[in-house]
């Protein structure tokens, strides 16, 4: 019993031993494979991180300077652009104070303005009528004919005023001036007054705007006619100005303005009824607006 105990008792501590060798073993050939494996797993990771990055970036940075570039070359399209625009604008604008050169500009203008833009023409009297004695008293009565018969006078328009075939002369301004803005020439004038006898003559008012013509044209205006003493009437034509829009050399709008002061010294005629006139004096506003 003892001797089968012992032989027992040896098996199990060679068993023992040979666990631990095996374990020792074990341990040693799995410690070894896992810092190989280390090493090998880093390896891959630093070569899998390489193609990412020249992968990813190369098209990023190629697609931005594609953009830029078409952007860049938006912009000088559109810089081109403005600086055009710029230029034709400056090639039209017209800014000046000489008389000389507005004249020219502005007669320019009005030939090339063909057909007219519509108008309307207004006739009014500024003031009353007066006269000396009897005749004043009676001028008072008549008054709201004069009135009506401008009334009637006033009318729409087709034509640019200002006599046809004679341009304004230099001679014949005050002042003047012209300014653009957008594209569009603003041009003022002033004339210098023009004094008629009982027939019309070519002056400023005349030139620059038109006038009522004889003393007849402009009594009629009133509803009266002279039949004797006409050469005691004198017309004179003041206030009178223009200020007009044009655009690619062509008149588009305006005001054309004038103040003609009528005086019959001793004359015979008829306003309604025959009476004679003495220091008669009348004022009529003419207007054109376009």
């Amino acid at each position: 019993m003892k001797k089968l105990l012992a032989i027992l008792l040896t098996l199990a501590m060679v068993a023992a031993f040979a666990a631990c060798g095996s374990k020792t073993e074990d341990e040693t050939t799995t410690t070894e494979p896992t810092s190989e494996d280390v090493v090998t797993t880093e390896a891959p990771t630093e070569s899998t991180e390489a193609p990412e990055d020249d992968t990813t970036e190369a098209p990023e940075d190629d697609t931005t300077e594609a953009e830029e570039s078409k952007k860049d070359d938006e912009k000088k399209e559109d810089k081109t652009k403005e600086d055009e625009k710029k230029e034709k604008e400056k090639e039209t604008e017209f800014n000046s104070t000489d008389i000389a050169e507005v004249v020219k500009f502005y007669n320019a203008a009005r030939k090339a303005t063909n057909p007219a833009p519509k108008g309307h023409q207004t006739m009014a009297l500024s003031g009353d009528i007066t006269g000396d004695g009897f005749i004043g008293a009676l001028l008072q009565v008549l008054q709201p004919a004069a009135k009506s018969a401008l009334e009637k006078n006033s009318k729409d328009t087709d034509w640019i005023p200002g006599h046809d075939h004679d341009d304004i002369l230099v001679s014949d301004v005050k002042s003047a001036k012209a300014t653009t803005k957008n594209g569009v020439t603003t041009v003022e004038m002033t004339f210098k007054d023009q004094t008629d006898g009982p027939d019309t003559s070519k002056g400023p008012v005349e030139r620059g705007i038109s006038t009522l013509g004889s003393i007849d044209s402009a009594l009629s205006e009133l509803g009266a006619e002279i039949t004797e003493g006409r050469d005691t009437v004198k017309l004179t034509y003041t206030d009178a100005y223009l200020k007009a829009t044009i655009k690619d050399g062509k008149i588009t709008g305006g005001t054309w303005h004038y103040l003609v002061k009528i005086f019959v010294g001793n004359a015979k005629g008829k306003l309604g009824i025959s009476i004679t006139l003495k220091n008669l004096k009348a004022a009529v506003d003419y207007k054109v607006v376009i």
